[in-house]
């Protein structure tokens, strides 16, 4: 989404919604006066803007580190960082480590205040028939409310999958009305997203493409690119409702979440608007989140992201110590056994256990013997022991025997000189859907269906295994591990792993639990020009029933004491 050019709008704006939650109603306010409501049609849009503020970006974004360090992804390597309170326990409503509650009100209180107002503003009519088309532009205020709906869809969904049931305020609220507020159920909850989603799924366009490319759709700028569109609003709709059918929110076990969520996974799959991307020779996971040649901004895999914005703090941060970066990143051997052979699983050799595995097992870690291209240096990964790039050899270097390699861009360079790269958050892709899909479809048939294999095998295809399929006699468990592990390295560090194994309750079974929890690294001896591969414990971390949910954040209790806190915390 391109903001638009007037740094007098941004600056009025942002002093006009400065608010922190909900329940803060003397900061909140009226976000803009009637009058100016009424008069100034660039308010109108200025709101909106500042809404889509109020999505989080990725990377390492929690106390510098990434959500995968609390997940068996990854470990970071900075020990003072908050983060370690999700793996040690110590976390609760007296230290949330993710506290997303004010930013997300923040943004449903900017929403809330858009559709009490949109109605007075003077937007002109911009319905016109295209000639030579039976299309017409949607309407400028019906699309606005329509990235409104999602938006706010995306907010509360965001907060249910941490907290559970949250309050659901869907006005400007009076100081009494928000020292009142109470929690709803995830259920009443689910049934406003679901709302927003088709409020917003009528509205919105399938895309944002200029007359000048030849495809008229929705409203007619390239300026608004990466705005919600229809397709976003079914995706989301879709990822929502695999969260209800899930174990953790479905405990009546209503099979028709599932196949509501299917439903809404394929009319994305069926639009023929998003698609995956193809590897090109060199090109990676990393060139989806980085504009490239191959890979331009919005490209058709993604579905909807933040802005972009240029940078190199994700390099500069996650890459090699020797490369000039910070190491802070360690994926785990827990996820490096998740990658599986290029071939499928034969041919696994413990002595060079890096040899012929999944492609997408290079594009996501960084390994012993890799060949590493950053900040315009080039050199061999040495995590051996005694080698450049070790545990030990630097405060933060790596504690598993790998590096990161997803969303690093082989294109930045920040010593001496600077070469940014133009960057984005994702956070819906194409693939997800496909996963999603293949999930609910699976979950609702007593067995899997071929549609449930031609599906995942896209994802399979994409990633260069061969051969890429999977025989067709495999029972629902047998498929739902498949999917499951297609899941894990798939999104890899993409924010999915850790609300994953909560929403399928994975700490329920008693073998999986204990694999999550004891987190593993590889020791590397070198003999010679030989290699020896040795597994160890790096953390045994904590996991109680309570943690399936976020605890509220006391201070949000102490605002409105009618909340009450999720179950032990």
């Amino acid at each position: 989404m391109k903001k638009y050019n007037c740094l007098l709008l941004v600056a009025v704006v942002a002093s006009l919604v400065s608010c922190d939650s909900f329940l803060e109603p003397e900061k909140d306010g009226k976000l803009l006066e009637q009058d100016v409501w009424e008069s100034q049609t660039k308010y109108a849009f200025g709101i909106l803007n500042s809404a889509y503020s109020n999505l989080h970006k990725g990377y390492n974004r929690i106390d510098g580190a990434m959500l995968a360090a609390a997940s068996d992804e990854a470990i970071h390597n900075d020990l003072t960082s908050s983060i370690k309170g999700f793996n040690d326990g110590t976390w609760g409503p007296y230290f949330p480590i993710e506290n997303v509650w004010d930013n997300h009100y923040n943004g449903i209180s900017k929403v809330n205040e858009f559709f009490e107002n949109i109605d007075r503003v003077p937007i002109p009519n911009e319905g016109i028939s295209i000639e030579g088309s039976t299309q017409e532009l949607i309407l400028t205020r019906e699309r606005m409310k329509g990235e409104a709906f999602f938006l706010r869809a995306f907010f509360y969904f965001e907060l249910i999958k941490r907290y559970g049931g949250v309050p659901l305020i869907t006005k400007t609220l009076t100081p009494d009305e928000a020292k009142s507020a109470v929690r709803a159920s995830y259920d009443d909850c689910m049934e406003l997203i679901l709302r927003d989603c088709d409020s917003a799924i009528v509205r919105l366009p399938e895309r944002y493409i200029s007359v000048q490319s030849g495809a008229i759709v929705g409203y007619n700028q390239d300026s608004n690119l990466g705005r919600a569109t229809s397709i976003a609003a079914l995706a989301l709709k879709s990822r929502a409702l695999l969260y209800w059918g899930s174990p953790l929110n479905n405990t009546a076990e209503d099979k028709e979440r599932y196949k509501a969520a299917a439903d809404a996974a394929q009319k994305v799959i069926q639009s023929k608007i998003p698609g995956l991307l193809s590897f090109y020779e060199g090109e990676s996971f990393s060139d989806l989140y980085v504009v490239s040649q191959y890979f331009p901004q919005y490209n058709k895999e993604i579905i909807f992201s933040t802005t972009y914005y240029s940078a190199t703090e994700v390099e500069r941060q996650n890459a090699l110590i020797t490369a000039g970066g910070r190491g802070l990143t360690s994926p785990t051997q827990n996820l490096s056994n998740a990658f599986g052979m290029k071939n499928g699983n034969a041919g696994y050799d413990t002595g060079n256990p890096y040899a012929d595995r999944d492609p997408r097992f290079y594009m996501t870690l960084a390994h012993n013997g890799y060949a590493y291209t950053m900040n315009g240096r080039g050199a061999t990964v040495d995590t051996y022991t005694g080698g450049k790039d070790a545990a030990g050899t630097y405060k933060t270097a790596t504690r598993t025997g790998y590096y990161l390699n997803k969303f690093l861009s082989k294109q930045a360079v920040w010593d001496g000189s600077t070469n940014n790269v133009t960057r984005t958050w994702i956070f819906i892709r194409y693939a997800e859907v496909l996963l999603n899909y293949a999930e609910a479809a699976n979950e609702y048939f007593d067995s899997p269906n071929d549609s449930v294999y031609i599906t995942l095998e896209l994802v399979r295809k994409r990633a260069g295994l061969s051969p890429y399929t999977i025989t067709r006699n495999k029972t629902k468990e047998e498929m739902r591990e498949i999917i499951q592990n297609e899941r894990r390295i798939e999104l890899a560090f993409e924010e999915h792993r850790f609300f994953d194994v909560r929403r399928w309750r994975l700490f329920d079974d008693p073998v999986k639990k204990e694999d999550y929890l004891n987190i593993k690294g590889i020791r590397i001896t070198k003999n010679g020009d030989d290699f020896l591969y040795e597994e160890y414990p790096v953390e045994k971390r904590v996991f109680e029933e309570k943690m399936y949910r976020y605890p509220i954040p006391q201070t949000e209790i102490l605002k409105a004491p009618g909340i009450i806190q999720n179950k032990d915390w």
